[in-house]
């Protein structure tokens, strides 16, 4: 039998398990029985069949170190100690099959727990997404409430603005039917005023008859009347004219050195003033003399008709009335107002020719020249008789409708826009055919880029350019950009009383040749206006050039529009006014803008023809234009048409809007019902600005 050494080992099986998919259950309790229990191994070890008590106490108890030596270990046989290394052995197999169990199980667990890692990975990620979606959910869910208030909320405002546009549309009809009411009205009393009309007709005609017959009564009257004048005005021509100079003298004289002593003016323009004035007075008095000697020929036309013409001056309302049968009411009415006009217009010009002539009865004898001298000559319109017989030999005026420039320079453009787009818009068909040029008002600082875009532009239409200056400080800079301009420019200053830097501003300016534009913002007085006398006087006394001077604000001069026409003819400031306007003319370099007025309220629409205009504008309209002719006659008889320019923009301290077409047309039929003739109104809105602004210094 061999030795037990050589026998063989049992082979040790090992059990290789198929790949199974384990429940969590069965791997949890077989890691816990593979942690828990024994390995083989210690049992073999603490088996007592196998390894004897003393080995196995050998082995749980270490031996101390001071008797392991003396003592001596117990024997054992050689069976025993063979046996034992096949246990152990066996053991260690055991040992190692199981570790591979526990890796297997090990293994499998970190699939486990790595898949259910990545489920718990997912589940989070799940969550995630499900928070992030209830959040959507509840943001929309807020959006969807705040939009359901907000249309809860328009819902309500729609409801009452339709509420409240019902009322307004009830109210609306209600309004409708009672202008329906008023417009019946309107026409119940048009249709009376017809009748009416047709009624006052009829009457109108037979005082016609009436008046023509006292006319005729009338007229024999004056003849017998003017007989017994030119009987008794010879006897009483030379008694009046002894009591008159001597009366006169004593009353010329204080009243002459008291106007010198408050005028205080300096020696040479007092002696200057009062020789202009010896002249004029013996000029007139020459024409009365020739008067006298031409009513004592006995020319009987000639007196008739001197005679018809004092009648229509002193007399107006005998004749302007005169309405004949045969005349519709609009030539009727036409032809009143120009006959009115016409005398108003006379009387102007002749009221203060007929004073000097008076006062001119003062003049020493020795003093008056002895030939003859020619009359200034009226325009044949001033002569205009009443609608009566003797119409025949006195031409009518031309009517106002028919009185138009040929040309047109807007000659007081004040805007920022070189192109002017604004006026052109505001100037109407009419104006806008005739314009030929204007003259723009532009700083200092843009007259480069404005001369600049002017001569690259083809179709612009400006004629010359106007710089403010400050008339106590000017800028020397001005003098430079005035030499290299290529255009024609012109300087223009505001003017609110005299002192001694104005004089030596104003005279700098003079100096340059250039025209220089006055605006008076001040209230108009004697104060003011001898002060701008003086001051013109003095800047230009050592001057050999003196440049035009164009005075503004004054043609017409601010007033008060609540003022009646009436007293406004003797009220003080309009006769002061007519005194001064006299003074200036004698200033020949001195022209009058015409421009808006500052009457504190806009410029009256002027509509186009056909166009209908309200009852409550046409007399605005007519107010406006008695009020300027009032001042026009007086500006027009001291300066004539060689001296006035037109302008549509008002005074820089004009507060009052004015459009350019409106006040085209109020200025042209203020001018044309005064009288005037063609040449009048072609000088005065063309010829006039182009010969002071258009020439190049």
């Amino acid at each position: 039998m061999p030795p037990i050494e050589d026998k063989p080992l049992p082979s040790i099986l090992i059990e290789e398990e198929p790949q199974r998919t384990i429940s969590h259950d069965t791997i949890i309790s077989q890691v816990r029985e593979a942690t828990y229990s024994s390995s083989p191994l210690l049992r073999i070890l603490q088996d007592p069949t196998i390894i004897p008590p003393e080995t196995s106490e050998y082995i749980k108890s270490p031996r101390p170190r001071s008797s392991s030596r003396s003592r001596q270990r117990p024997s054992r046989s050689p069976r025993r100690e063979h046996r034992s290394d096949i246990v152990a052995a066996i053991a260690i197999a055991e040992e190692e099959r199981q570790s591979r169990h526990l890796k297997t199980l090990l293994r499998n667990c970190g699939e486990r727990l790595d898949h259910e890692i990545r489920r718990a990975d997912a589940a989070t990620l799940r969550a995630d997404l499900a928070e992030r979606q209830e959040r959507e959910a509840v943001s929309r869910a807020k959006s969807a409430e705040k939009e359901k208030d907000d249309m809860r909320s328009e819902t309500t405002r729609l409801e009452r603005d339709m509420r409240n546009y019902q009322m307004q549309l009830e109210i609306a009809q209600r309004e409708m039917r009672r202008l329906q009411g008023d417009l019946d009205d309107s026409r119940r009393e048009a249709e009376d005023l017809q009748r009416a009309e047709a009624q006052a007709q009829g009457a109108l005609k037979k005082y016609q008859h009436s008046i023509n017959d006292l006319q005729v009564r009338v007229r024999q009257k004056d003849t017998e009347v003017q007989k017994v004048v030119n009987r008794w005005y010879s006897d009483g021509r030379e008694r009046g004219y002894d009591e008159g100079y001597e009366e006169g003298y004593e009353v010329g004289r204080k009243s002459g050195i008291k106007e010198g002593v408050k005028k205080g003016r300096k020696e040479g323009l007092r002696e200057g003033l009062e020789k202009g004035k010896t002249e004029e007075r013996r000029n007139a008095m020459e024409a009365f003399d020739r008067f006298l000697s031409q009513e004592n020929m006995g020319d009987e036309a000639r007196t008739e008709r001197t005679r018809r013409w004092a009648q229509s001056i002193y007399n107006p309302d005998t004749s302007t009335d005169t309405v004949y049968p045969l005349d519709s009411g609009s030539v009727r009415l036409e032809h009143n107002r120009i006959q009115k006009a016409s005398f108003s217009f006379l009387s102007s010009i002749t009221t203060p020719i007929f004073s000097s002539i008076f006062q001119m009865s003062a003049v020493p004898q020795h003093l008056r020249k002895k030939g003859p001298k020619d009359l200034p000559k009226l325009p044949l319109s001033v002569f205009t008789p009443p609608n009566s017989s003797a119409g025949d030999s006195f031409p009518l005026p031309p009517s106002p409708s028919a009185l138009h420039p040929a040309k047109v320079i807007d000659a007081n453009i004040v805007t920022t826009d070189v192109n002017y787009t604004q006026y052109k818009k505001e100037i109407g068909t009419a104006l806008a055919g005739k314009l030929k040029g204007v003259v723009l008002s532009v700083q200092g600082t843009g007259l480069e880029a404005a001369i600049k875009e002017v001569t690259s532009s083809k179709e612009s239409s400006v004629v010359s350019f106007i710089i403010p200056f400050d008339i106590e400080k000017p800028d020397a800079t001005l003098e430079a950009k005035l030499a290299s301009a290529e255009v024609p420019v012109s300087l223009s200053t505001v003017f609110t009383k005299n002192t001694p830097e104005a004089q030596e501003g104003f005279k700098w300016a003079l100096k340059l040749g250039r025209p220089v534009d006055v605006d008076i913002q001040a209230t108009l007085s004697d104060s003011l206006l001898e002060g701008l006398e003086e001051l013109i006087g003095n800047a230009t006394k050592d001057l050999e050039n003196i440049p035009p001077i164009i005075v503004s604000n004054i043609l017409p001069p601010p007033l008060n529009l609540d003022l009646p026409i009436m007293k406004l003819m003797s009220h003080p400031a309009y006769l002061a006014f007519q005194s001064q306007v006299a003074a200036l003319s004698l200033i020949a370099q001195v022209n009058v803008k015409f421009l808006p007025p500052d009457w504190d309220a806009p410029t009256p629409q002027t509509p186009f023809p056909g166009s209908p205009v309200e009852a409550v504008d046409t007399q605005q309209l007519n107010e406006w234009k008695r009020r300027i002719k009032m001042y026009l006659a007086p500006v027009i008889e001291a300066f004539g048409s060689e001296r006035i320019i037109f302008g549509s923009s008002p005074s820089s301290s004009s507060k009052a809007r004015s459009q350019a077409g409106d006040w085209y047309e109020i200025a042209r039929e203020s001018l044309a019902e005064t009288g005037i003739e063609q040449a009048f109104v072609d000088a005065i809105f063309f010829t006039n600005a182009e010969r002071v602004y258009a020439k190049k210094s």
